[in-house]
């Protein structure tokens, strides 16, 4: 499939695969109906499934598979292992590596859409910090191990650098809505 039919693939009905990832996904995880539109409606999980599309990354229909297999995983259970760790702290992108993994791709799209669930990904640590204190769950940001306003900067900074539709549409709403 050339480039173009890619690009196409997102940007043509919001995002052409999605449908299928999101359904697919929510059969193999046996997720019940609410669980089913969460997923769906999730643009986190969405920026996941798309990163391979927008990146033009070979084969990005089982490279989005994996990932949202992994993303969904960590949601459902497995907290025992998939929980951030103090050993998650050294790099924020320890978190994203089993979901940072793509054959070829624009390596500037790649890093663009990590840098973005980096960002969501500290915007959850921030939200949650005073009811994960409460709840003894560890929390970088609560534990004071990674500076929330410094981290966001420099995130938001790397992903202003680059402009990439496919994935920023997804983005836009949901920085919005924290900054709103």
């Amino acid at each position: 499939m050339n480039s173009t039919n890619l690009a196409e693939k997102i940007s043509t009905n919001d995002f052409y695969e999605w449908e299928y990832l999101a359904t697919e996904t929510a059969k193999v995880f046996n997720l019940n109906q609410k669980e089913a539109e969460k997923l769906y409606n999730s643009n986190t999980a969405r920026i996941i499934a798309a990163i391979p599309f927008a990146a033009e990354c070979k084969e990005p229909e089982r490279t989005a598979i994996a990932h949202l297999c992994i993303y969904e995983a960590e949601i459902k259970g497995f907290q025992k292992y998939y929980a951030h760790l103090p050993s998650d702290d050294s790099d924020i992108f320890n978190r994203l590596a089993f979901i940072s993994t793509f054959e070829g791709g624009n390596p500037a799209i790649i890093e663009h859409g990590l840098n973005i669930l980096a960002y969501i990904m500290i915007e959850g640590y921030n939200r949650s910090k005073e009811k994960d204190l409460r709840n003894n769950i560890y929390n970088p940001i609560a534990n004071e191990k990674w500076d929330y306003k410094n981290l966001k900067s420099k995130l938001l900074k790397k992903i202003n650098e680059v402009e990439c539709p496919e994935l920023d549409k997804f983005f836009i709403p949901l920085k919005s809505e924290w900054e709103g």
